[in-house]
């Protein structure tokens, strides 16, 4: 069988995708933060030439950028002085710390991107709905409202756009007009929209009692492997990160960015870690290549 990782038991995914997360906000180091936004994309790509992330690459580009360079111009303070003008200096510490932010959130925005395609709502609530009904509908609402906004108002954009009505033509405070115009319609639609679905939630007495769920999900050997693995390796970075591995220290002095011992085998096991989907279907290709 060509194992896919979006096949695996939901609580498996979930708590690689839970573990990766936490990574990307604890182990705050260039090379750490930089093999795993390439790995990430990589696992994109393979899975569909960046399809799914092609509609955020200026979202997750000008939110990098704005840290990047708000950094250095409110924090100055650092012993590298790069540049020194009007009164201002801007530091290689502050610099580096703001690009080190950057990676961080663009990591992060790309893997909710795969989360949110990996982790459906179905799973979603089969993990949580009958133990915590409530937290299940947040947490699947929260997930889906920034791509659910965004393709409404790609919807919205386009009837109005057929009626001649464009926020890119114009002088600004025409477009600053009409955009306000896209701003009402898209609250007012989805308002009517959630009134709909709490009515339809309250007609099936949604959180009353116990819940039953329509889809079930087996748990194979793999998943046991795979969790093995997650938890191991989770294990491992964590004793890692507390003694001192996986963190670039900046202020008040920075380290070196030179990795030697630990900090090198630490690193190769956080990027096996985050190629481990790719791992996962490599090696289910492989297998069934020799077999067949």
């Amino acid at each position: 069988m060509n194992l896919r990782f979006e096949q695996l038991h939901p609580l498996t995914t979930f708590l690689f995708y839970s573990g990766a997360i936490a990574l990307l906000m604890l182990m705050l180091h260039p090379y750490y933060l930089l093999a795993a936004f390439f790995a990430i994309l990589l696992r994109e790509y393979l899975h569909d030439r960046f399809r799914g992330v092609r509609g955020w690459v200026l979202f997750i580009f000008l939110s990098a950028l704005i840290f990047v360079m708000a950094n250095p111009f409110f924090n100055q303070r650092g012993s590298h002085v790069l540049v020194e003008w009007a009164n201002r200096r801007i530091t290689l510490e502050a610099l580096l710390y703001g690009g080190i932010t950057a990676f961080s959130l663009m990591s992060i925005v790309v893997l909710f991107i795969s989360f949110n395609r990996v982790m459906t709502p179905n799973k979603l609530l089969f993990l949580f709905g009958r133990v915590l009904p409530q937290f299940a509908l947040l947490l699947m609402l929260t997930l889906r409202f920034i791509p659910l906004m965004k393709r409404r108002l790609d919807d919205i954009s386009m009837v109005q756009h057929s009626k001649g009505v464009s926020v890119t033509r114009g002088k600004w405070s025409e477009r600053a007009k009409k955009g306000l115009l896209y701003v009402q319609i898209l609250l007012t639609y989805s308002l009517e929209e959630a009134i709909q679905t709490a009515d339809s939630m309250k007609a099936r007495a949604f959180g009353k009692g116990k819940r039953s769920s329509y889809a079930h999900f087996r748990w194979y050997s793999y998943d046991t492997l795979s969790v093995a693995f997650i938890l191991i390796s989770l294990t491992i970075m964590m004793i890692g990160r507390l003694v001192g591995l996986g963190y670039l220290t900046i202020y008040p002095v920075m380290d070196s960015l030179q990795l030697v011992g630990g900090d090198m085998l630490l690193l190769c096991l956080f990027i096996f870690y985050f190629l481990f989907p790719l791992w996962l279907e490599w090696g289910g290709m492989i297998k069934w290549r020799i077999f067949n």
